[in-house]
């Protein structure tokens, strides 16, 4: 094997399926990235057997051949080549690899590339395709809903729904959901509900950094595949039903709160610093165009801060968790947001103004009087 390629897209092509390697390999050759030559390009990949990633880059490919080399150690050696034409260089047989970019040479042992496992290539059936920007802002805007609890495997994933021209991003931990529509260009060819792995999703919007155009979405019995240009993405789908997430969204409100979103944001930020019991409990109370926001913990202190909203109806005091109201709070691409509630132990529901395709709903949190 022999070509020759510009750093910056073998740079880039490393990046990406490297993080498709697994951290805790059952095999050596899991923690290795595949580079196979192509006609006038080099494909990289690598998968954790959950979920794999692969692309391609241009290359000018003297010799053809395929090797895998150690992700880690090869990452960290491309990362620091200097931005020019990289050679890499393998013995027709053996593993041995030597990787040369103008006067820096290294020589590397690899694993052969028929040990490494095949990508999962699913017989999928493409169902619908979506805006690269719209599927990037969804997955930002609720992936860090999800759950970390193993033992509640179904919540783990984002439940991606595809209706008609409709689709649907939805997650949860139990204490709060965050709830994501967009519209498709053309209607999906069928209706599903699926679970896919938070960490699939993550690695996709990573992937569709500065890709324009559309990702296609297909699916298999028990996984999903993602093409995008320059990049496939595919993995497992988590097993079992998602909660009815739909019963959890409130109905009716009997105070509305509208207020700056980044005026909010300054101001949980700071009330927080002094909510270091075990709920970072931040206090909201708003009465005569004035939200008073508050945390006591009684070993640390307390703090207060008042900021201008405008309400409707009925005076609702509750206490929220403040790293919840952040998560949230940072993703907002609005200017002003609203904010209803129901009562003091009920849940609330944040919606940006003017954008009802989001909804972020979080359950209080039972304070003392």
């Amino acid at each position: 094997m022999q070509f020759t390629c510009a750093h910056e897209h073998l740079n880039k092509a490393v990046g990406l399926v490297g993080r498709a390697v697994s951290t805790r390999a059952t095999m050596p050759i899991l923690a290795n990235i595949l580079l196979e030559t192509r006609k006038d390009a080099v494909k990289l990949a690598a998968t954790d057997l959950d979920h794999g990633v692969q692309t391609e880059i241009p290359a000018k490919v003297k010799r053809g051949g395929a090797i895998t080399l150690p992700a880690r150690l090869f990452a960290e050696i491309v990362a620091n080549l200097p931005q020019a034409q990289v050679q890499l260089r393998g013995a027709e047989s053996g593993t041995e690899v030597e990787v040369q970019c103008e006067n820096v040479t290294y020589d590397l042992v690899g694993l052969p590339a028929s040990d490494f496992p095949l990508m999962p290539e699913p017989d999928a059936a493409p169902v619908a395709a979506i805006d690269a920007g719209l599927l990037r802002t969804m997955v930002r805007q609720t992936a860090f809903a999800v759950s970390t609890d193993e033992t509640r495997v179904f919540l783990t994933g984002l439940y991606l729904v595809l209706d008609g021209k409709e689709v649907r991003l939805v997650a949860t931990d139990g204490g709060r959901l965050a709830l994501r529509t967009g519209t498709l260009g053309k209607p999906a060819t069928q209706k599903v509900g699926v679970i896919v792995p938070a960490k699939t999703m993550h690695e996709l919007t990573r992937a569709l950094t500065g890709v324009e155009g559309e990702v296609e979405v297909a699916l298999a019995e028990n996984q999903v595949l993602f093409t995008m240009p320059g990049a496939r993405l595919v993995s497992r789908l988590i097993p079992g039903p998602f909660p009815n997430y739909q019963q959890v969204i409130p109905q009716g409100h009997k105070q509305r709160l509208i207020v700056g979103t980044e005026r909010l944001l300054a101001a949980v930020r700071r009330v927080a610093i002094t909510a270091r019991d075990s709920a970072n409990v931040v206090r909201l109370q708003a009465a005569d165009e004035v939200l008073t926001l508050a945390s006591n913990t009684p070993e640390y202190g307390r703090s207060e801060e008042k900021i201008p909203v405008r309400t409707e109806g009925e005076t609702v005091a509750t206490a929220f968790n403040a790293r919840y109201l952040l998560d949230c709070l940072q993703v907002v691409e609005s200017d002003e947001l609203t904010l209803e509630l129901t009562g003091p132990l009920s849940p609330g529901a944040l919606r940006p103004a003017g954008q009802p395709e989001y909804t972020y709903v979080l359950a209080p949190v039972r304070v003392a009087t």
